[in-house]
């Protein structure tokens, strides 16, 4: 009983800041010790992208793309830290490290939001500055590094705008939004959450309506400078070209659920003519109408499929293999991870049975969740997609916790603040 003592006697604002630490040292060790390959793929495109762009060869990847792959990872984190660092790996390493650090003190604020007490909050933020895979995810060049705390400030302005719409909360919402669509389109799909928070709002049908267009605009005001870039480069106001492309990857005979190549799929033989005669933004067109023909005319063969990308979304990391034969480091690694996730899932779903936490704040999140996942169900799933959504359930994990200990008598003398919703 000592120890949930301690905990309460600590201020809470130190509590923090220890774990902020810790999770940003564990990571500056992850990306100084790991030797993990040089950027490909994706990775590789961002990194060209960014370096392209400091050229003073605009925003440009690998395969000669001029909108292919989101540009506000490559265009807002790596061009200003290979400018300022000489191209260096390691800097933007470290930079995705602080950005990882930044995402434990927002998960800390989001349970909060979430009316978390003081034990939740620790849990949540000590959660996702231990959780394995975001620890080596900063040493990728991938866009979730940006996503991850874009994603905890959209939420914590969409659990703040269910108690009560506000302009400047509408604002901020509106910019992050512009912000997500930028850098992870799939984030827009938030948008629900956002809307039912403020249709259940205690708040006016005018005022309502007020924060939903302040919102709009603002987002809109933020991505409009590159859908005229894109307008006038390739003849679409898009957000990006990969829409299409995914669309297809994810719907035609080949397709698996998980990411297949191009190359594999009946378009195989033909894209890279394709995306040169017609341009990237045609192209991919063709693309989503040849996904979308392939759907009409196998409507179970695409529920199916829809279905497992839903499943393959939350699998656990069971199946999950590293290139060639694994070291027993790499497998010890793996089953740590494995725990960790077993973990976050169970206590998640189990909130679900404690009368306590069903209550607006909760039910937006698990709506968030849920919209995000349905989002990578039309297309394709890469395990790394569902990252932005584990802070999440390390929020909805330590919400669980919480309400069970509260359920504990030996614990409610201890002096331990369990349920206190303190701001």
């Amino acid at each position: 009983m000592r120890s949930f003592g301690a905990i309460g006697r600590i201020a809470g604002h130190w509590w923090l800041i220890a774990i902020v630490v810790v999770g940003l040292a564990l990571r500056v060790v992850t990306v100084s010790v790991l030797d993990l390959d040089q950027p490909e793929i994706d990775y590789l495109g961002y990194r060209t992208m960014a370096l392209n762009l400091i050229a003073g060869r605009g925003i440009v990847d690998q395969a000669g793309n001029l909108a292919m792959l989101n540009m506000g990872y490559p265009t807002f984190v790596l061009a200003p830290t290979f400018a300022l660092f000489r191209g260096s790996l390691l800097a933007a390493q470290l930079v995705n490290a602080v950005f990882g650090a930044i995402s434990v003190a927002l998960v800390w604020a989001l349970a909060r939001e979430a009316g978390a007490g003081r034990v939740g909050r620790i849990v949540a933020a000590a959660s996702w500055a231990l959780y394995l895979p975001s620890w080596v995810y900063a040493e990728y060049l991938a866009k979730e590094n940006l996503m991850i705390p874009i994603v905890l400030a959209i939420l914590w302005c969409v659990l703040r705008l269910s108690r009560g719409v506000a302009a400047g909360t509408a604002i901020l919402c509106g910019v992050l939004f512009g912000l997500i669509a930028l850098v992870g389109n799939s984030g827009l799909s938030l948008g629900l959450a956002f809307a039912a928070a403020v249709v259940g709002a205690p708040s006016s049908a005018g005022r309502k309506l007020r924060a939903g267009i302040i919102t709009l605009v603002a987002a809109v005001l933020i991505v409009t400078p590159w859908l005229i870039r894109n307008q006038h480069a390739l003849g679409a106001a898009v957000l990006n070209t990969n829409g299409g492309f995914n669309l297809y990857l994810g719907n035609n005979p080949a397709a698996t659920g998980l990411f297949v190549s191009i190359a594999d799929t009946p378009r195989g033989s033909t894209w890279q003519a394709l995306r040169r005669e017609q341009g990237e933004a045609r192209a991919s067109d063709i693309l989503r109408d040849e996904a979308l023909q392939w759907i009409r005319q196998h409507p179970r063969e695409a529920v199916a499929l829809s279905l497992k990308r839903g499943v393959l979304f939350w699998i656990p990391p069971v199946v999950h293999q590293g290139g060639g034969p694994q070291s027993t480091a790499e497998t010890l690694v793996r089953a740590v991870w494995l725990v960790q996730y077993a973990l976050l899932v169970v206590a998640t779903i189990a909130g679900l049975l404690v009368p306590s936490l069903r209550r607006r704040e909760v039910a937006l999140l698990w709506l968030a969740g849920l919209s995000y996942t349905a989002a990578h169900m039309l297309f394709l799933v890469s395990y790394r997609y569902r990252e932005p959504m584990m802070p999440v359930l390390c929020v909805l994990a330590a919400l669980t916790l919480e309400a069970l200990l509260a359920q504990l008598p030996l614990l409610k003398p201890s002096g331990i603040a369990i349920a206190d919703t303190r701001r």
